[in-house]
């Protein structure tokens, strides 16, 4: 059980912030030239795309984690005793799930409404100032999504080494 739990959450994971990899590394560098035009219908369609196969495989990251616990021979009364969340392993452990939590109100508020919104106005009014605003506020909460979620990465591993 161990094994596969984890298994499927490093790959859900790699998804995730591969995904947003991607997205900073090549998709937006590739819309400031020769897809400019096309830039808001992208957003808008490859967005969408990520953004419902992400918040599909978020509850699956939270279920494997659990079983990942589990299998590695923690049981619900670890769960709820609290010197297993002030050892070493528990604080790990709550400040990862912590980030999560953080990062699944950045990602709702980021995928349902500053992304589409500046999507969409890229697509309508793609000069306005209110679009830059939009976009410059979407983008910065791509970012701190990314950073966090490289950081999410950082304590899974420091979990298991």
């Amino acid at each position: 059980m161990y094994q596969w739990s984890v298994f499927i959450h490093v790959i859900i994971a790699a998804f995730w912030i591969g995904g947003m990899l991607f997205t900073a590394a090549v998709l937006v560098p590739a819309t400031r030239r020769k897809l400019a035009a096309q830039k808001g219908l992208l957003f808008i369609e490859l967005g969408t795309r990520f953004s419902r196969i992400s918040w599909v495989l978020f509850p699956l990251l939270i279920l494997t984690g659990i079983t990942a616990l589990l299998g590695k021979g923690y049981h619900f009364s670890h769960l709820i005793d609290q010197n297993f969340w002030t050892s070493g392993y528990g604080m790990l452990l709550v400040h990862k799930i912590g980030l999560f939590a953080f990062v699944l109100l950045l990602s709702g508020l980021h995928d349902f409404w500053l992304g589409r919104k500046a999507a969409e106005m890229m697509s309508t009014h793609p000069d306005h100032p209110i679009t830059n605003r939009y976009r410059a506020a979407s983008k910065w909460v791509g970012r701190i999504n990314l950073l966090l979620g490289l950081v999410i990465l950082f304590l899974a591993i420091s979990l298991v080494r």
